[in-house]
């Protein structure tokens, strides 16, 4: 029997992502998230969340009687799912979706609406979503990349003045860290959900590599984690500061990063995700991260609201 709740805590998170593992090495390919992305979605909050046992970043789970965790439901966004199931377990979708119209839908010009996800390669997927009302979005999507490590990679040498190296894992590198992904993405994130991270299960320093600008900030940043089991690494984040792109800094970053997961010889294959569309796929096929599938949203527009005031029975 299965049955569902609410995640709670660390122990819980863990469970999740060895679910998201079991999922790729079952189904040959990243078929649920990677793992770290779930670990940027929990992990990356103040310390006194993450030591709350009953932090959950609002994640419900489906647990068999023994305890084991084989599918989720991970809030994305508002009214934005993110369907996480074991591949032996697809028929728990409906249940997934029953409860995330239920408590995940967002409201939008007077109407609940859901937005979820499949490949497109997953038939299963997209049959089940039109069965229930859900149409595609087309121009809404992920690309999804990656690229085998068997060859050399070539390592470009920084620009005069630029220097490249691992985080070192002191307080003056994780504000220079976040400062620079911050400016990046347009984020405000406060250096100590950076430092939360950190004690994440995939983090590793020596793989969180930095382009070091003259004056010593951080020009450019492209961190690899690595999923041991299915013997794959994910680029996340990987940006360039806006005082210093055009440089090439973000590609050499990636390149020596790929290297040192080379040398280590504990991947055979780094995958990276980008927006459909978005200037960072150019940059991603320039390193060798040949796209390979695509992600659209599906979205579901639910009952309208009922008026201000009205009686609802």
């Amino acid at each position: 029997m299965v049955t569902h709740r609410p995640l709670q805590g660390i122990v819980d998170a863990l469970a999740l992502r060895t679910l998201l593992i079991e999922a790729h090495r079952v189904a040959g390919r990243e078929f649920a998230w990677e793992p770290r992305r779930w670990e940027g979605a929990f992990w990356t909050v103040p310390a006194a969340r993450l030591t709350d046992p009953d932090w959950g970043a609002g994640t419900q789970l489906w647990l068999t009687g023994d305890g084991r965790v084989v599918g989720a439901a991970v809030p994305d966004g508002p009214g934005d799912l993110a369907i996480q199931v074991h591949p032996e377990r697809r028929a728990l979708e409906d249940d997934i979706l029953d409860w995330a119209e239920q408590h995940l839908a967002r409201t939008e010009d007077g109407r609940r609406v859901l937005d979820t996800w499949a490949f497109d390669w997953d038939q299963d997927r997209q049959a089940r979503l039109l069965a229930r009302g859900y149409r595609p979005v087309p121009d809404w999507g992920w690309e999804h990349r990656r690229r085998a490590l068997a060859a050399p990679v070539d390592v470009p040498g920084a620009p005069a003045g630029y220097a490249v190296r691992p985080l070192d894992g002191s307080e003056a590198d994780a504000r220079a860290w976040i400062t620079a992904t911050n400016a990046v993405f347009g984020h405000a994130t406060p250096v100590e959900c950076w430092r939360s991270f950190q004690s994440s299960p995939s983090y590793d320093a020596d793989l969180h590599l930095v382009v070091v600008a003259p004056d010593g900030s951080f020009a450019a940043v492209a961190a690899l984690t690595v999923d041991a089991v299915n013997r794959c690494a994910t680029f996340e984040p990987v940006g360039t500061h806006p005082d210093h792109r055009r440089r090439g800094l973000a590609g050499v970053a990636m390149a020596t990063a790929m290297a040192r997961l080379q040398q280590r010889g504990t991947a055979d294959t780094v995958y990276v995700a980008n927006w459909a569309g978005a200037d960072a796929g150019r940059l991603y096929a320039a390193m060798g991260l040949a796209r390979y599938a695509r992600q659209t949203a599906f979205r579901l527009v639910l009952d309208p609201l009922p008026p201000a005031g009205a009686a609802t029975g």
